[in-house]
């Protein structure tokens, strides 16, 4: 090999080994153990990452019938509550009254041809009744579940406990509500304004005007049915005929042949039927007798039909 071989190869072996001592450089310049730290942690978190992304795939999938099953027993318990709630119904036929104790020890007294709805167990935030007639009620108190009264034109009345008198007979123009002791609460139709009464008070609604009326009265009065006496005070004879009617369970015809609204004030205890109509034929003139029992213009099987005539 002659001399300007050997140069060019030197030439070459000086080049490689400047570019050997340049990678030697940049190698110890370079931060391995740094970097091998960032790749491990790039590592944990990405695999941390999957891991996560799989427990709320997990979680998202036990959840769903978990809440699906939560939403089936809500609706289960809703809709059973509502349909397992069984009635009872207490019916006072005409001629009779009945006494009788609701679930919650409250004590009612039904008048003659009068009928009470009630819940078998009162088991929701309110006890509620349904009344068609007339009913005394002495409410067992409770603060926290108030007792209402409900009557077929819409007017209810509610207490927390207390003793107080309803009459709403179908026959009736008026609903009346009178209260012995404690507190009432009278919720009147449509408006669903409120009244309040204290003892010896009472209100009158007419179905027809849809008026309302408070005034005070005397509770005992309103209440002697219930001890098998009869009290009138400035009653007119439809009303006085419609209590004998209830009270002895007859169908009474009553034609008034005159333009006058006559009041009475009297007082029956132990009189038969007949005793009161001749009572009244003392105070004016009023004839009455009873339509034979066979006629098929009796209005109900078991009644006897009395025809009143005022002249």
């Amino acid at each position: 090999m002659n001399t300007t071989e050997q140069e060019i190869e030197m030439e070459q072996l000086l080049r490689q080994a400047d570019a050997i001592a340049d990678d030697i450089v940049t190698m110890e310049m370079t931060d391995v153990a740094g970097a091998y730290d960032r790749l491990q942690e790039r590592c944990h978190q990405s695999r941390r990452h999957v891991v996560l992304g799989r427990l709320m795939r997990y979680a998202a999938i036990l959840a769903l019938p978990l809440l699906l099953s939560t939403m089936v027993l809500a609706y289960l318990h809703f809709t059973s509550s509502q349909a397992d709630i069984r009635f009872a119904e207490v019916k006072a036929l005409d001629g009779t009254v009945v006494r009788f104790e609701l679930p919650d020890s409250s004590v009612v007294w039904l008048n003659a041809g009068s009928q009470l709805r009630y819940p078998i167990s009162f088991d929701g935030d309110k006890r509620e009744v349904a009344l068609q007639g007339e009913g005394y009620f002495e409410v067992k108190a409770n603060r926290e579940h108030p007792f209402y009264v409900h009557t077929p034109s819409g007017m209810s009345v509610y207490v927390y406990g207390t003793h107080f008198n309803v009459q709403a007979y179908d026959d009736s123009e008026c609903i009346e509500t009178s209260l012995e002791e404690g507190r009432l609460n009278v919720i009147l139709p449509n408006k669903g304004q409120q009244l309040t009464l204290r003892p010896g008070e009472y209100v009158s609604y007419n179905k027809l005007t849809c008026q309302a009326m408070k005034s005070t009265t005397d509770v005992e009065v309103k209440t002697a049915w219930r001890k098998g006496e009869l009290i009138f005070r400035n009653a007119t004879l439809d009303e006085v005929f419609k209590a004998l009617s209830r009270r002895f369970n007859v169908d009474i015809s009553y034609r008034n042949h005159t333009n006058r609204d006559d009041r009475y004030r009297a007082t029956f205890h132990d009189e038969t039927l007949p005793q009161i109509l001749d009572y009244l034929s003392k105070s004016t003139v009023l004839t009455w007798k009873y339509e034979p029992y066979h006629s098929s213009s009796t209005a109900n099987k078991g009644q006897r039909k009395v025809l009143i005539d005022l002249y």
